[in-house]
Order: C-alpha cells, then structure tokens, then sequence
C-alpha cells in the first residue's frame, strides 16, 4: 500500500461511519426500493475499497463515491427492467412501517420533479434533498457552476408553477 493509499483509507471509513445514512437516502430517492439502494450503495463503497487498494488516485474521495452511487442508480435501470407504477397506484405499493415516511416523501417529491427536464430534476435533487452546494453539483454533473444555478432556478420557477395550478 502507498502513501496516499494509506491516507485515503481513514478517509473512506469516516465517509461510511458519518455519511452512511445521507448516501443510502442519496440512493434511495434515486431508485425507490429500500432494499437495491442499500445493495447500490455497499457495492459502490466496497469498489471503492479494493480501487483504494489498487492504489487509485482521486482528488476528492466524498466526492468520487457521490459520484459513484449516482451512476450506480442510473446504471441501476439500464440493468433492471423498469416497472411503471402508476403514481396513483405508487401509495398502494406495499411498503413496511420503518419505510412508510420516506416512501410517502418519495412519491410526492417525484410526482412534482418528474414533470420537470430530468437535468433540472436531478439538480433539484441534489441540492434539496441531498443538500449539496452549487460547487459540489457543478463538480458531480460536469458542468459550470452557473449552468447549476439556472437549472435549479428554473426548476424552482417550474415547481412553483406546478403548485400554483394544483392550488387553483
């Protein structure tokens, strides 16, 4: 094991001890079933492990297994057929007790953002609810700071339009 190999390990296990909760709700509002986001988010993080010990340099290591989870979700539903539920029909997916709150925020959180372009979605995501800066997003999407900001700017407009509609 190298040096830097040596620093990054502590790294990763402060990460898993303080952040363990965060990345599995990260995961969990991306795919929506307790279960595949806890599957999602230990094979993520023991990837990393053995990359670490395949000497592998990151600038960031939060950052990378942010990352990391979030392309696993996607890869998730390129892998898994996708099963619609309707989203009158989602609150009568049976869901245990432990999990009733967050499914519940689950399916009122996505019924405004799947209205939206998915790249706004996913920044709204990211700063709300995963509570991210505009930094952090813009470093995770791979785009500009500001672009971040406008995506999320619109989102909101969109969301606010939403509501006000649902309202009348």
């Amino acid at each position: 094991m190298n040096e830097e190999t040596e620093q990054l390990l502590p790294e990763l296990e402060r990460i898993v001890v303080e952040r363990q909760d965060w990345l599995f709700r990260f995961a969990y509002i991306r795919i929506g079933v307790r279960e595949d986001a806890e599957d999602v988010v230990q094979e993520v993080l023991l990837n990393v492990f053995r990359r670490l010990r395949e000497k592998m340099h990151v600038e960031s290591l939060e950052q990378y297994v942010i990352r990391s989870i979030s392309n696993a979700c996607h890869d998730y539903f390129r892998r898994k057929p996708l099963k619609v539920v309707p989203i009158d029909e989602a609150r009568h997916v049976p869901v245990n007790e432990a999990d009733q709150h967050i499914h519940e925020e689950y399916v009122r959180i996505n019924q405004l953002l799947d209205a939206l372009p998915e790249e706004q979605a996913e920044i709204v995501r990211l700063k709300c609810y995963d509570e991210l800066t505009f930094k952090q997003i813009a470093e995770l999407q791979d785009i500009s700071e500001a672009t971040a900001k406008s995506r999320y700017r619109y989102a909101i407009m969109h969301i606010q339009q939403m509501l006000k509609k649902k309202g009348n």
